[in-house]
């Protein structure tokens, strides 16, 4: 085999690689965005309906409770979803499944949820400068399951509402990231690159 052959035959190996996983990667992506919507939605609801069973106790026990019930209900939800339709162009399917994979999960989205709150919370303190205060109460959506939903018209919790979805496609980012590159592993290119470039050598 001449040298020409050999780079022919390794260049096509290699691009016809990249397409595969340029193809597998945009559907993947999409079903990551339908279930980060999924989970957000369940996170949201299990907020407002947190914060209507909590009415009257203190605004900020309030939120930080509902924040962690959002969470917990969104991770699982999340994970499910993860393991049983996003992912599956996945190097070790069974390794993904074992539990320390699950609390690596459950890590990383903990991860998310400090950076979400750090928006969230330097959000808060950068508007109290301008003297809008979004952790007031008025943005609490308390006795939504009596039919009060007052709190709709308050500028305050659609201030709220536009930094949790800010934060929240930050987050996605970050999720897919690192769940890709620490979980859900692909198959490596490479290694398939170098079966292919040895099997070259040996035709």
């Amino acid at each position: 085999m001449t040298i020409e052959v050999f780079f022919e035959r390794t260049y096509n190996s290699g691009m016809q690689k990249n397409k595969t996983n340029s193809a597998a990667r945009g559907p993947e992506i999409l079903r990551f965005l339908v279930i980060g919507v999924v989970a957000t939605i369940f996170d949201f609801l299990t907020k407002l309906g947190v914060s209507s069973l909590m009415k009257g106790q203190n605004d900020w026990l309030i939120l930080g409770i509902s924040t962690l019930a959002g969470f917990v209900i969104g991770v699982i939800v999340n994970y499910i979803f993860s393991i049983l339709w996003v992912f599956q162009n996945v190097a070790d399917k069974q390794a993904a499944k074992t539990q320390s994979k699950f609390w690596l999960f459950v890590l990383l989205g903990f991860i998310g949820l400090l950076i979400s709150e750090g928006i969230f919370y330097g959000s808060h303190y950068l508007l109290l400068l301008g003297g809008i205060n979004i952790v007031d109460g008025s943005n609490a959506p308390k006795g939504i399951f009596h039919g009060d939903w007052s709190f709709l018209s308050s500028l305050n919790f659609w201030i709220y509402f536009v930094i949790f979805c800010l934060s929240t496609l930050i987050v996605l980012v970050w999720n897919y990231l690192s769940r890709k590159k620490w979980i859900f592993i692909a198959p490596k290119a490479e290694e398939s690159s170098n079966k292919e470039i040895k099997d070259n050598i040996n035709k």
